[in-house]
């Protein structure tokens, strides 16, 4: 794979990230962050040579080696099919990647439902496209998810419990979890612990090694990891497949490049389905068209999320907090 990824807030809760992944993965994980970088170099391939920069940012759902795996070929993908050249930016919270996507650090981003909410309340982002599910629809779910040997069965039987989340600002790892919970009469203080986690990923193997009782992820990780030990007890409404958006910075014309070029994979040729088997998971199934106004039910939400007042200065709330 050709390009590159960029670490772009280097803020302090970023290193730890950084750091913990090293460590946890030793030696092995040091070499393929070597790797990494070094196809991270100024060497660019032939299609995207003497084009002007496009920065394509990324929340942190996965960690980065699962990400640079997802998200960059879509960019060697957008490389070849339109007049510009694509550079995957990989934020370290989603906080900055909504940041870093309104100040034009980055021109374009891959968000989450909720993130991309706040985006459009904040600066006008612009939902431009969303990926299908493998069953051609667009929406996902929301899983809690437990060890199959586990005795627990319902939200209800957490109570006393220990449950991971993921990143605080996240639709699936926070928000929706939030309100399934307290759907079902369980709040925080019904809780042994609550912990936020940096990504799916690291929830779903923290409950596989049982140093949480359960945790919330998106479908897609909580069927990746099924198969090894885990079991679903809830599962959410349908919520609308997260956008791809624009911010401010981005050019119309690079705007329309980037909705004709995904709106053209169907799939239906060899060369198509090599392309989309090629990305993450949450992309290999196609593109249709994105509308803002889907999620603003999930601002709603998130302004009156249960663990906070509703009211923007309020710093319980985390999605409003800085």
């Amino acid at each position: 794979m050709s390009g590159r990824i960029l670490f772009i807030d280097d803020d302090p809760a970023g290193r730890e990230v950084a750091l913990f992944n090293l460590r946890k993965t030793g030696f092995l994980g040091i070499a393929v962050a070597v790797f990494l970088l070094a196809s991270a170099s100024q060497v660019l391939p032939a299609e995207a040579a003497g084009k002007v920069t496009v920065r394509f940012g990324v929340i942190p759902r996965f960690n980065p080696h699962v990400t640079y795996e997802s998200y960059q070929p879509l960019m060697d993908y957008l490389n070849r099919n339109t007049p510009y050249r694509f550079e995957l930016r990989l934020g370290r919270t989603y906080l900055e990647t909504i940041e870093d996507l309104r100040k034009g650090t980055t021109d374009v981003a891959y968000l989450g439902g909720a993130t991309f909410a706040l985006a459009r309340h904040r600066f006008g982002a612009r939902a431009l496209v969303k990926p299908r599910n493998a069953e051609g629809g667009t929406t996902y779910r929301c899983f809690i998810i437990v060890r199959k040997d586990s005795p627990i069965r319902t939200i209800q039987d957490l109570r006393g419990k220990s449950v991971a989340f993921g990143a605080r600002r996240a639709t699936t790892g926070s928000l929706i979890p939030s309100y399934m919970l307290f759907g079902s009469g369980v709040t925080p203080n019904h809780l042994k612990v609550v912990k936020n986690l940096h990504n799916h990923e690291e929830v779903a193997k923290a409950v596989l090694k049982g140093i949480y009782d359960a945790g919330a992820v998106k479908d897609v990780v909580a069927w990746k990891y099924e198969g090894q030990g885990l079991r679903i007890i809830a599962e959410s409404e349908e919520l609308p497949n997260a956008p791809i958006a624009a911010g401010p910075s981005l050019p119309k014309d690079a705007e329309e490049a980037i909705v004709r070029a995904l709106l053209s994979i169907d799939g239906s040729g060899p060369e198509e389905k090599a392309t989309l088997a090629q990305l993450g998971p949450e992309l290999q199934h196609g593109f249709v068209r994105a509308r803002g106004e889907e999620y603003d039910f999930l601002y709603r939400k998130i302004a009156s999320i249960p663990t906070g007042c509703g009211i923007r200065c309020h710093t319980s709330n985390p999605f409003f907090a800085n």
